[in-house]
């Protein structure tokens, strides 16, 4: 069991606990330990096998109690016991968007609603509408929020970018070790950068006679837990998590079609065959031909490309898009690359919902070569991760002056903040963000608002003149919750008038902004900024999943913020605020 999965299983027990009416300290004390468990860099096990669970920040002896009964077991005992007092439809309930915990508990112990259908009932017949926090709007939102749901409940599973990305880079390098692989590549929308992929499509180049065993070696793989289909040429498995994985090995001379075929999209692959039909040639798999048959391309995609008149097209462009007409006139951008980013202007430390300290920020900061970081916790208004007051965020300069200053001028760190936008539009400890080096604001409670509500309260937070960045912008989770109800054609020209940049969220599950709003952002002359957002030390390389979306966006370094140098950065926000 690894540790994510120790960590959800913590928190399906706090929650468990709380409906059951647990005493709070308690149930705080496993999510807080599910947290430190999410950003740990050693695994759960080993530290038990060494008997130094009780080290491991947040995890006290009845935490690591628990975390060997899992390692044991796979199981909590406790958490199924108290699933077994609980409607069995509570949990859906608590699960659904816009609901949560403390909802699910309100309308099971006041109206006696413990399923999905129920609520939805419940909220057409206005039952709803006289409990506390609710109301006849709330009711009609949340109809709308189950449809949602059931839509996406019905769509074929897809997965985040992040969870897609990092499996593929795993079976990759092992399948590279397998003697007789001469190449192995994803492809398919994760080689697109698709926010969300559906199966993993992985390429092995090598020669026909090592076929055979490249794909036992494929099967064998400790992390397959189901084989579809097995052949010389293609095999599909399901690994842990559930996700397919289908194996193809292809002939090296055909190396470049297929890498090129199998990526896609489906669209540009018609107007690339539309194209070559044209020039009498005919485009698949296996390669380039001419109208008698001879193959003229195929080893490498550039050569593919070049044989019907175009340039080598970046894959996160291959949706049909411009992208072929683009390649037609030499007129392709040169798209941002995560080695053009200088700095991070968006990362949390233990100071509040963190789990590494400023010092281990920053030090992995440098360690990927980034010149600047900004140090951007969380404000006084959100208790619950213990957002900075007034003083501590003064004492957390003087300690960041200190580390920065043990960087040797190697290091450029920002005094930040990521400021609550308020109900009202206002921004927390609005008095003390002046001093600051970089202020982010945010929306994190009451995303629910009506349209022109929410966003009359976004504009005025970006009118304010106290803030450089509007973070993640709709509040998106991936899979869990949907945007915002902003009109965000309001809130781009009021960036834009101001000079606000918009962060694009490099969290895996938010990717906020997404690939379409980005590029808005972009035409209306609004900077982008690729953060990270990270919560702790590992999380500092997501950095790459938010510029796969921005190069599906077209982005330009130009476009991007954070590709100056930490100087052209200061001088950007002296001449946008003077």
């Amino acid at each position: 069991m690894d540790n994510l999965a120790i960590a959800r299983a913590l928190d399906e027990l706090a929650d468990m606990q709380e409906l059951s009416g647990m005493v709070p300290f308690k149930v705080r004390a496993f999510r807080s330990a599910a947290r430190a468990i999410e950003g740990l860099g050693e695994s759960l096990a080993d530290l038990a096998a060494a008997g130094k669970l009780e080290g491991v920040r947040g995890v006290g002896e009845g935490v690591a109690r628990r975390i060997r009964e899992l390692l044991d077991t796979g199981k909590l005992a406790e958490a199924e016991a108290l699933r077994a007092t609980l409607p069995p439809g509570l949990t859906d309930l608590m699960n659904l968007p816009g609901i949560g915990l403390k909802t699910a508990q309100q309308v099971w112990k006041e109206r006696g609603i413990t399923s999905i259908d129920a609520l939805e009932a419940a909220a057409k017949e206005g039952r709803l509408r006289d409990l506390p926090r609710f109301g006849a709007k709330r009711e009609e939102r949340l109809v709308l929020a189950i449809a949602a749901w059931r839509k996406r409940a019905e769509a074929p599973k897809r997965r985040p970018l992040a969870e897609a990305w990092l499996a593929a880079d795993a079976l990759c390098e092992r399948m590279r070790a397998v003697p007789g692989v001469l190449a192995c590549e994803p492809a398919g929308s994760l080689r697109r950068r698709a926010e969300t992929v559906g199966d993993l499509d992985v390429l092995v180049a090598a020669l026909p006679e090592h076929a055979s065993a490249i794909m036992r070696a494929f099967v064998a793989a400790p992390d397959v837990v189901e084989i579809l289909g097995q052949g010389e040429t293609k095999t599909s498995v399901v690994l842990e998590g559930g996700m397919q994985a289908d194996l193809r090995v292809v002939p090296a001379a055909s190396w470049g079609a297929a890498l090129q075929y199998f990526t896609g999209s489906r669209d540009h692959n018609v107007a690339m065959r539309t194209l070559a039909v044209k020039k009498q040639l005919k485009v698949s798999e296996y390669g380039v031909f001419d109208a008698a048959g001879k193959k003229v391309a195929g080893d490498d995609e550039a050569g593919v490309y070049a044989a019907i008149g175009l340039a080598w097209m970046p894959p996160e462009l291959r949706e049909n898009r411009g992208e072929v007409e683009a390649a037609a006139s030499d007129t392709l951008p040169r798209l941002v690359e995560l080695a053009d980013l200088r700095g991070d202007l968006h990362s949390h430390t233990t100071e509040t919902d963190g789990k590494s300290t400023l010092a281990q920020m920053a030090t992995a900061a440098r360690a990927l070569g980034r010149t600047y970081l900004a140090v951007t916790d969380h404000s006084e208004s959100l208790g619950f991760v213990r957002g900075l007051s007034r003083e501590r965020l003064r004492a957390q300069r003087e300690v960041l002056r200190e580390v920065e200053a043990s960087h040797e001028g190697e290091l450029r760190l920002f005094a930040g903040l990521e400021a609550d936008i308020l109900a009202d539009g206002a921004l927390d400890l609005e008095d003390a963000l002046d001093e600051l080096d970089w202020v982010i604001g945010s929306v994190h409670q009451r995303l629910d608002m009506p349209r022109e509500e929410l966003t009359r309260r976004v504009v005025r937070a970006i009118e304010s003149g106290k803030i450089d960045c509007l973070g993640h912008p709709t509040g998106r989770q991936i899979g869990h919750r949907p945007p915002a109800a902003l009109d965000m054609e309001v809130v781009l020209a009021a960036l834009a008038r101001t000079g606000v940049a918009i962060e694009l969220n490099s969290s895996p599950t938010r990717l906020d902004v997404d690939e379409h709003l980005a590029r808005q952002a972009r035409d209306a002359g609004v900077l982008v900024v690729i953060n990270s957002d990270a919560h702790g030390v590992r999380e500092l390389s997501h950095l790459r999943y938010g510029v796969g979306i921005a190069r599906r966006a077209w982005l330009r370094p130009e476009h991007v913020l954070n590709t100056r140098s930490a100087g052209e950065l200061v001088e950007w926000r002296r001449a946008r605020r003077s």
